[in-house]
């Protein structure tokens, strides 16, 4: 079981990128280790604060979230990329099973009343 793990929603920046480029978001879990969990093309824009928001989790029959303790991200570009601000919106996770790696949850003895 792990503590302190968060779930990361999306994050919003604002940039100037008139080639475009590439955001990789790389998390520590599962498995421990920085790896990449999210390849994002910014939009190529010659506007000065371009802002836009790039969601980090997939909808659908089963939603899966980018989850860790640490987050880093890395952004390329064929030209020149000025980023001004950046926003992340993040939420806490009571308490982090991995079942993969044998983890269980289970309560003490509960009295119910009577």
């Amino acid at each position: 079981m792990a503590e302190n793990v968060k779930q990361f929603k999306d994050i919003t920046l604002t940039y100037h990128a008139p080639a475009g480029g590439t955001l990789y978001v790389y998390t520590d879990m599962p498995g421990g280790a920085l790896a990449l969990r999210k390849t994002i093309t910014l939009t190529a824009s010659s506007q000065e604060r371009y802002t836009e928001t790039f969601q980090f989790y997939e909808t659908g029959d089963n939603p899966t979230w980018i989850e860790g303790k640490l987050i880093k991200f890395k952004v390329t570009s064929p030209g020149t990329v000025i980023l001004y601000e950046a926003t992340v919106r993040v939420r806490p996770v009571g308490t982090y099973i991995d079942g993969a790696s044998g983890d269980v949850w289970e309560t003490q003895p509960l009295s119910l009343g009577g």
